[in-house]
Protein backbone atom coordinates (compact mmCIF):
# COMPACT_ATOMS: atom_id res chain seq x y z
CA UNK A 1 0.00 0.00 0.00
CA UNK A 2 2.98 2.18 0.71
CA UNK A 3 4.12 2.25 -3.13
CA UNK A 4 0.30 3.11 -4.23
CA UNK A 5 0.18 5.45 -1.74
CA UNK A 6 3.36 7.20 -3.30
CA UNK A 7 1.97 7.03 -7.12
CA UNK A 8 -1.50 8.45 -5.98
CA UNK A 9 0.25 11.17 -4.16
CA UNK A 10 2.20 11.83 -7.11
CA UNK A 11 -0.10 11.37 -9.91
CA UNK A 12 -2.51 13.98 -7.89
CA UNK A 13 0.71 16.34 -6.46
CA UNK A 14 -1.81 19.38 -8.06
CA UNK A 15 -4.81 18.51 -7.09
CA UNK A 16 -6.68 19.15 -4.32
CA UNK A 17 -8.72 16.05 -3.10
CA UNK A 18 -11.79 16.19 -1.47
CA UNK A 19 -12.13 12.70 -0.60
CA UNK A 20 -8.94 11.51 -0.16
CA UNK A 21 -9.54 9.12 3.05
CA UNK A 22 -12.14 7.12 0.53
CA UNK A 23 -9.74 6.69 -1.95
CA UNK A 24 -7.10 5.24 0.30
CA UNK A 25 -10.10 3.00 2.12
CA UNK A 26 -11.10 1.83 -1.41
CA UNK A 27 -7.46 1.00 -2.25
CA UNK A 28 -6.75 -1.00 0.65
CA UNK A 29 -10.11 -2.97 -0.26
CA UNK A 30 -8.42 -3.61 -3.70
CA UNK A 31 -5.26 -4.80 -1.87
CA UNK A 32 -6.51 -6.97 0.98
CA UNK A 33 -10.02 -8.20 -1.29
CA UNK A 34 -10.11 -7.66 -4.33
CA UNK A 35 -12.79 -9.96 -5.19
CA UNK A 36 -14.89 -7.80 -2.64
CA UNK A 37 -13.46 -4.67 -4.39
CA UNK A 38 -14.51 -5.33 -8.01
CA UNK A 39 -18.01 -6.38 -6.95
CA UNK A 40 -18.43 -3.18 -5.19
CA UNK A 41 -17.31 -1.33 -8.18
CA UNK A 42 -19.08 -3.71 -10.91
CA UNK A 43 -16.17 -5.20 -12.64
CA UNK A 44 -15.85 -9.02 -11.19
CA UNK A 45 -15.54 -9.36 -15.16
CA UNK A 46 -11.88 -8.66 -14.23
CA UNK A 47 -10.93 -11.66 -12.10
CA UNK A 48 -11.29 -13.40 -15.09
CA UNK A 49 -10.25 -10.96 -18.07
CA UNK A 50 -7.34 -9.76 -16.23
CA UNK A 51 -6.84 -11.20 -12.92
CA UNK A 52 -3.16 -9.49 -12.47
CA UNK A 53 -4.71 -6.20 -13.35
CA UNK A 54 -6.98 -5.28 -9.86
CA UNK A 55 -4.68 -3.04 -8.76
CA UNK A 56 -4.57 -1.20 -11.97
CA UNK A 57 -7.78 -1.09 -12.85
CA UNK A 58 -8.46 0.06 -8.87
CA UNK A 59 -6.20 3.35 -9.16
CA UNK A 60 -7.63 4.50 -12.47
CA UNK A 61 -11.16 3.84 -11.00
CA UNK A 62 -10.36 5.67 -8.01
CA UNK A 63 -8.36 8.31 -9.53
CA UNK A 64 -10.35 8.88 -12.67
CA UNK A 65 -12.17 11.86 -12.22
CA UNK A 66 -8.47 13.74 -12.34
CA UNK A 67 -7.77 11.59 -15.29
CA UNK A 68 -8.10 13.01 -19.52
CA UNK A 69 -10.22 10.17 -21.01
CA UNK A 70 -11.52 10.27 -24.02
CA UNK A 71 -11.59 8.24 -27.51
CA UNK A 72 -11.57 10.87 -29.67
CA UNK A 73 -8.18 13.03 -29.47
CA UNK A 74 -10.34 16.47 -30.33
CA UNK A 75 -12.37 15.16 -26.96
CA UNK A 76 -9.36 14.84 -25.23
CA UNK A 77 -7.23 18.02 -26.40
CA UNK A 78 -10.14 19.66 -25.08
CA UNK A 79 -10.33 17.91 -21.82
CA UNK A 80 -6.38 18.94 -21.71
CA UNK A 81 -6.90 22.37 -22.55
CA UNK A 82 -10.11 22.57 -19.73
CA UNK A 83 -6.94 20.93 -16.88
CA UNK A 84 -5.08 24.16 -18.38
CA UNK A 85 -7.39 26.64 -17.61
CA UNK A 86 -7.47 27.18 -21.72
CA UNK A 87 -3.45 27.86 -21.97
CA UNK A 88 -3.47 25.89 -25.00
CA UNK A 89 -3.86 26.58 -28.74
CA UNK A 90 -7.01 25.12 -29.90
CA UNK A 91 -7.33 21.98 -31.74
CA UNK A 92 -5.28 21.79 -34.95
CA UNK A 93 -7.98 20.24 -37.02
CA UNK A 94 -6.34 21.65 -40.69
CA UNK A 95 -3.31 19.29 -39.66
CA UNK A 96 -5.42 16.25 -39.93
CA UNK A 97 -3.48 14.67 -37.00
CA UNK A 98 -3.48 10.66 -36.03
CA UNK A 99 -3.69 9.86 -32.06
CA UNK A 100 0.17 9.55 -32.25
CA UNK A 101 0.89 13.10 -33.92
CA UNK A 102 -1.63 14.78 -31.91
CA UNK A 103 0.27 13.48 -28.61
CA UNK A 104 3.70 14.53 -30.27
CA UNK A 105 2.17 18.14 -31.53
CA UNK A 106 0.16 18.43 -28.11
CA UNK A 107 3.54 17.22 -26.29
CA UNK A 108 5.05 20.47 -27.93
CA UNK A 109 2.23 22.84 -26.72
CA UNK A 110 2.77 21.70 -23.43
CA UNK A 111 6.77 22.28 -23.17
CA UNK A 112 6.63 25.84 -24.83
CA UNK A 113 3.84 26.96 -22.15
CA UNK A 114 4.11 24.06 -19.32
CA UNK A 115 7.59 23.14 -19.13
CA UNK A 116 7.41 21.62 -16.00
CA UNK A 117 4.39 18.97 -17.53
CA UNK A 118 4.73 15.84 -19.24
CA UNK A 119 1.97 14.05 -20.26
CA UNK A 120 1.77 10.40 -19.67
CA UNK A 121 -0.57 7.64 -20.38
CA UNK A 122 -1.58 5.51 -17.17
CA UNK A 123 -3.71 2.38 -16.36
CA UNK A 124 -5.78 0.22 -18.72
CA UNK A 125 -9.22 1.72 -19.18
CA UNK A 126 -10.26 -1.80 -20.36
CA UNK A 127 -12.37 0.23 -23.13
CA UNK A 128 -11.74 2.19 -26.66
CA UNK A 129 -10.68 4.95 -24.73
CA UNK A 130 -7.08 6.26 -23.93
CA UNK A 131 -6.31 7.39 -20.22
CA UNK A 132 -3.95 10.12 -19.84
CA UNK A 133 -2.47 12.37 -17.13
CA UNK A 134 -0.36 15.55 -16.53
CA UNK A 135 1.84 15.33 -14.19
CA UNK A 136 5.37 16.85 -12.92
CA UNK A 137 7.96 15.63 -15.24
CA UNK A 138 10.39 15.62 -12.07
CA UNK A 139 8.36 12.86 -11.09
CA UNK A 140 7.87 10.78 -13.83
CA UNK A 141 10.72 8.26 -13.78
CA UNK A 142 9.72 7.59 -10.62
CA UNK A 143 5.88 6.80 -11.40
CA UNK A 144 6.73 4.71 -14.06
CA UNK A 145 9.03 3.06 -11.64
CA UNK A 146 6.44 2.56 -9.22
CA UNK A 147 3.77 1.41 -12.23
CA UNK A 148 6.24 -1.02 -13.09
CA UNK A 149 6.31 -2.43 -9.84
CA UNK A 150 2.81 -2.27 -9.01
CA UNK A 151 2.03 -4.12 -12.39
CA UNK A 152 0.28 -0.80 -13.93
CA UNK A 153 0.71 0.38 -17.64
CA UNK A 154 2.21 3.67 -17.68
CA UNK A 155 4.12 5.46 -21.24
CA UNK A 156 5.46 8.75 -21.48
CA UNK A 157 4.44 11.27 -24.14
CA UNK A 158 7.07 9.50 -26.72
CA UNK A 159 5.89 6.24 -26.00
CA UNK A 160 2.16 6.63 -26.22
CA UNK A 161 0.51 4.87 -29.59
CA UNK A 162 3.59 3.99 -30.76
CA UNK A 163 4.66 0.48 -31.47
Amino acid sequence: MKKIKELINLLLADFDIENENEIWENLQLAVDNPEQYLIENEAEWLLEADPDGVIQFAVSNEIGEFMIVGDKIDEIHELIVDELDGALPPYPYEKKLNAADYIEWVSSELQKEFPELELIEIGDSYADTIQLMLVYGEDVPRIKELCEELNIRCKKADEILKL
